[in-house]
């Protein structure tokens, strides 16, 4: 035979002899009881005493009576359901459809059969029993959810960092960003670089989705970006026949990012890419455009929006194609970027 749970109940009750009798009945099964003489009395009770399990009420007593202690338990701020049992002689459907609207969970016939109240206590064991699995799973989820929180943090702050800090010290160019993700962590990511004493790349790119997978795989995009860009990289590669670096034209570095990530077979991924190099001694721009929002440029007051052969974003298609752009800035020229 299963063990008894114990149980705290509130029996109330403005007739001494049906309080003893549930008393009693309770104890000797193993509960603890709290005995109230009134509907006021056992409303002090509930206010006061935030663990009762059961409430077993009479439903005629005087002031308070069994309907209107329903209605002030419901409308109780708790963190466990409270289920109401009430005691009663009335069999007729509108009398028990009212108090069953008014908050009561089941009825036990008065004068009380023990066996009948002994089965509607089983069943608020069951109820009180799938509480506590849930809360313990509740918290669980609780804790989990806290530790995938922080790693999210940093993880956005390893995001960030591969990002500049503080704009690049160019002569006669000045730098600004605002960068904020949707989530912790997102699939934007951009950079400012000096490939030599003359040029900056620039480049700015946003992985299909949001949060993890996007964010991965803009950290993976940015590491191939930076990679040895002194000696030899993506931006710029050794001469064949030896001697100084020479820079990569953008429609080509977003080629070969095409060959080096074809997202959308692997994950189902693609990303939109922009990248410019500026010449700082003559104001040249030469830029790519893939799939990327063209920026806008701002000259004498005057704002128009680059959006002339963009083609389609990296990862879509193996044998995509860009065309190399390029416009002139001026002094007090301004050139916007987004995404």
């Amino acid at each position: 035979m299963a063990e008894t749970m114990e149980v705290r109940v509130l029996v109330a009750d403005d007739q001494s002899f049906w309080r003893k009798a549930l008393e009693e009945s309770l104890l000797e099964n193993g509960h603890r009881v709290i005995v109230a003489e009134s509907g006021e009395k056992a409303w002090q009770v509930l206010e006061a005493e935030s663990d009762i399990d059961l409430l077993v009420t009479d439903w005629i007593m005087p002031g308070v009576d069994g309907l209107e202690l329903c209605r002030r338990a419901r409308a109780m701020q708790r963190n466990r359901y409270l289920p109401i049992i009430l005691m009663t002689s009335r069999v007729d459907s509108s009398d028990l459809v009212g108090a069953l609207e008014a908050g009561a969970d089941a009825f036990v016939r008065k004068p009380f059969d023990e066996p009948e109240l002994l089965a509607q206590i089983r069943v608020v064991e069951r109820i009180i029993d799938l509480e506590s699995g849930l809360e313990s799973r509740i918290e669980e989820l609780r804790r989990i959810n806290e530790r995938i929180e922080k790693d999210l943090c940093h993880a956005a702050d390893l995001q960030r960092s591969l990002m500049p800090a503080v704009p690049p010290d160019v002569m006669g160019v000045r730098f600004a960003w605002h960068f904020a993700t949707s989530r912790h962590l997102g699939g934007d990511i951009f950079n400012v670089v000096s490939l030599d004493e003359d040029h900056v790349g620039i480049h700015l790119l946003d992985v299909s989705g949001h949060g993890t997978s996007a964010a991965l795989h803009s950290v993976a995009l940015s590491h191939v970006l930076h990679s040895n860009n002194q000696q030899g990289g993506i931006l710029k590669r050794l001469s064949p026949r030896g001697g100084e670096p020479y820079l990569v034209p953008p429609a080509q570095v977003a080629q070969e990012l095409n060959r080096r990530f074809p997202l959308i077979e692997r994950s189902g991924h693609y990303f939109t890419f922009f990248y410019g190099i500026l010449e700082i001694s003559t104001g040249r721009f030469h830029y790519v455009r893939a799939g990327h929002p063209g920026p806008v440029h701002v000259s004498r007051g005057h704002a128009e929006a680059l959006n002339r052969r963009g083609g389609v974003p990296v990862g879509v298609t193996p044998d995509a194609e860009w065309d190399n752009c390029e416009i002139r800035l001026a002094s007090g020229d301004q050139l916007v970027l987004f995404t």
